[in-house]
Formats: C-alpha cells, structure tokens, sequence
C-alpha cells in the first residue's frame, strides 16, 4: 500500500471519467490509494463511452483493437475480460476517381488502376521504408505534405496521400508533421497477420466498451473507490502540501491530482500554473470531430474502413462497424460512421443534424450509389470539439509535461500522445505513466524561477 508520512493512504483525486481518468484510478486503487473521480457529464467514457442506438448499445464513436496494443489488452486482462475478445479478419476499400475499389490484399493492390505500375511499385517500398523506421522524433523537422512526396513522389502524392491527409485533418494538414502519417502507417500495418497472406484482423470486446467501461466501474467501486458524475471542477489549487479542488460548491483537498481533461480548460481552473507551462498547453492544435452515425437495414459494402480519395469529400471515410463486429451485436442492424475531423471552430459544429446530413448524404451516394433513404432506421450527429491534437512540426518540444508545475497536479491526457494516433491503447499507456507519476515520493518540485503564476484569461 502506498503511504504518506502519517502512514495515511495516498488521497488522489482524478478530473476526467473517460478511459484514461478511470483507468488511472484503477491502478491506483490496486496500489493501495483511496481514489475520488470527478466526471463532469452525467454519464462515465469521455470519447469513448457508449450510447443507446435504440435496438441496441454500442461506441458513440467507432474504436477497434490492434493485436499490437499492449498496454490495452493488459488492461483488458486485468478485468478478467480476454474470453470477451472477438477477432476478425477484415478489408478495406479505397474511392477514387469515381470508383469503390479493395484494397485487402496483395492482389487487390495490383488491381488498383489509379495507379501505374512504377506508381504501385514505389507505394509499397515506401511503406515498406516507413515501417522500417524505429523512431519517429526525426520525421518531426519535416512537414507531412514534403516526406509524402519525397518518399512516395508527386504522383502517389496527389492521388491518394494528399486527399487521405486532407481527409484526416482538414485545412490542419499543412502542419502536421512526417510522423503523424509514419504513425499512422506503421499502427495499420501491425493489423496484419504474418501467418495468413497479410489478412488484416482487428478485434473488439463483446459489448463493446460498455462492457470494458462496466467492468472498470465495478472495479473501482468495488476497491472502494469513489465516482462522482455531473461534477465540473471549477478550480484548481495548491497551497500548505496539498492540493484544493472547488467542485459542487465544495472545497476539497487531496494529495495529488490526475487532470485528464483537455488543455485550456486546464488552464482556465488552475490559476497557479506559470507561465512557460501555460503557453505550452496553449500551443497544441487541437482537432475536434464531428460524426454521423447510420443505423441501417442493410450493409453497405464489405469494408471495415472506406479511405476517400477525393478532397471533396466532406467526411473523413467510411467506417461500417458490422464488417468488423457481429451483427448479433446490433440485433440484426448495420452500423456505419461517416466521421469528420476539423478544427474546434468549424461552422460544421452549430449547422444543424439535417443539415450535416444534407450534406453527407450526397457524397455518401458517390460512394455507394446504390443506397437509399429507406435504408436508414436511426441517424444521430455527434460533436466533440477537443479530441486529438495536430502533430505540428517538432511536437515533442510543445507537449505539456505531466509533472504541471503546481505541485501534486498531474495532466494526462491527448495531448501528450508523440508519434502516435489517437487511439484508447495510447491513452492507456499515458493512464499508467500518470500513475506511476503520482505515487512518487514529490511531485512537481520545481525550480522556484519556473513557478512565477500566469495570467489565465
């Protein structure tokens, strides 16, 4: 058990309900600590929680599971949840030029006729040379739009690269560093598996992650930890070894605090930041997303995932769930997300859901010019502003340390993600580090001339 001086259990408060915040309290409960969580909606998950389809539950935003992601199927064994892991072989489509094509094997990708021989030839040497690399911190000096076409060439570039990149982060995309797209290539390519001809295989947790997200709530109760829904903190500080949270009219004090909501409202509620540490959390582009969500009578194609190749398109590709999970899932439904990743001030999040629609639709009918409105059972949009920052050009020099300045005060959370995508695996892996963070001895002692407060607008 993890003590203080008086021999006292380690008191540690967690912001933030979502996979990391709970995932961290997990762990510390195990270790011995007393854990308070204050999740500011009604309902625990953050981006990955789970909403009422009607017929049935499911993610409100889609997720898989790579057989690569370690820290995630520890977490997942250590709920006792393995024998609920489902493993699928699964394909992928490619639009362009107007036609849906598969790219699910070596032979589909000789097929492709966008693209001429010497084109094919130096795509799968350039992947090839990317998966090779160990460490992305050097592709941070270079802009992903410049190694794109250095390493694939100006023709690869324009017919799928730039449109993919344009789809994954908008008008961001001239910012974004070589090792967002190195990450996003090498975590794809450990989807595949050696022993069957490269067939893709992700995986998913029967339930989806309401099952994951019950089990932690029950373990964490369980431990006698403490969850507190509808709890938006409004302040934070630290004074006399301790740190204060003001959080339903009350002021509470506790040993350390894991703060996994994002950056500026971090800094808004805690006025004892300093200033080097304020700008850093001020730095980061943040991509918000916004989806719709088709519940359908029929399936719309063989692929798990649709990559667009059309900069046009107003969304980021096409992800039908049910060609990854079984539809004993989705009692008999079709799931599909039709996601768009934009910036926090996208016009996009006020326009209405008919609007959005409108839309989607008309471009969804490009794709699948088969498909019809009476196929649609249930439509639902949802928006979430602050998801996953833009890798800028050396992001690992931005990236807000966990260890904030203010003592016993911890951040955890996107952000801090390097050479990586977002992905709950990732955000695991920060939820460990965090807590190991916050058992230490100290935390956040700091050079006194770092710690002058800033002024937080």
């Amino acid at each position: 058990m993890i003590l203080k001086s008086n021999r006292e259990p380690l008191e540690v408060a967690i912001l933030g309900g979502g996979i990391t915040g709970l995932t961290s309290a997990f762990y510390l409960l195990r270790a011995g600590a007393r854990v308070t969580l204050f999740e500011a909606q009604p309902q625990m998950g953050g981006l990955a929680t789970y909403f009422d389809f009607g017929a049935f539950w499911w993610d409100k935003f889609y997720h898989c599971i790579l057989t690569s992601d370690g820290p995630l199927l520890q977490l997942i064994d250590d709920l006792g949840l393995t024998s609920k892991l489902r493993w699928t072989p699964t394909k992928v489509g490619f639009f362009a030029d107007e036609k849906l094509y598969s790219m699910s094997s070596s032979l589909d990708f000789l097929r492709f006729r966008p693209l001429g021989l010497w084109q094919k030839a130096r795509l799968a040497a350039g992947i090839l040379y990317a998966c090779r690399i160990k460490d992305g911190r050097t592709l941070e000096a270079e802009l992903a739009t410049q190694w794109l076409t250095r390493v694939f060439g100006e023709k690869n570039y324009q017919k799928m690269w730039g449109p993919l990149l344009k789809c994954k982060l908008g008008g961001c995309r001239e910012q974004a560093s070589a090792a967002f797209i190195w990450a996003t290539i090498t975590r794809l390519y450990s989807t595949r598996d050696k022993s069957s001809s490269q067939q893709e295989r992700l995986g998913y947790v029967q339930g989806g992650y309401r099952t994951v997200f019950n089990r932690l709530l029950e373990a964490v109760e369980g431990m006698g930890g403490s969850l507190v829904t509808s709890a938006p903190v409004r302040q934070i500080s630290a004074e006399g070894g301790g740190v204060d949270l003001e959080v339903n009219g009350q002021r509470l004090r506790f040993d350390r605090v894991i703060a996994t909501i994002p950056n500026r409202p971090l800094a808004a509620i805690t006025p004892g930041l300093n200033a080097h540490y304020v700008q850093k959390l001020n730095a980061v582009t943040y991509l918000g997303i916004v989806c719709v969500v088709l519940v359908l009578k029929r399936r719309l194609s063989p692929f798990y995932v649709t990559n667009l190749a059309h900069e046009d398109v107003p969304f980021t590709g096409i992800i039908e769930m049910t060609n990854l999970i079984s539809t004993e899932e989705t009692q008999g439904r079709h799931l599909v997300y039709l996601p768009k990743y934009t910036s926090p001030g996208d016009p996009l999040f006020e326009a209405g859901d008919d609007a959005i629609w409108a839309q989607f639709r008309e471009h969804l009918l490009r794709v699948i010019p088969d498909f019809q409105d009476r196929d649609v059972e249930k439509r639902f949009t949802f928006r979430e502003r602050f998801v996953q920052p833009v890798p800028t050009l050396h992001y690992s020099d931005i990236v807000p340390e966990m260890e904030t300045g203010v003592e016993g005060l911890i951040l955890a959370n996107t952000t801090q993600i390097i050479n990586s995508t977002l992905n709950n695996n990732a955000m695991v892996k920060i939820a460990r580090q965090a807590v190991e963070t916050a058992l230490k001895p100290s935390v956040n002692k700091c050079a006194e001339t770092e710690n002058a407060p800033a002024t937080v607008a």
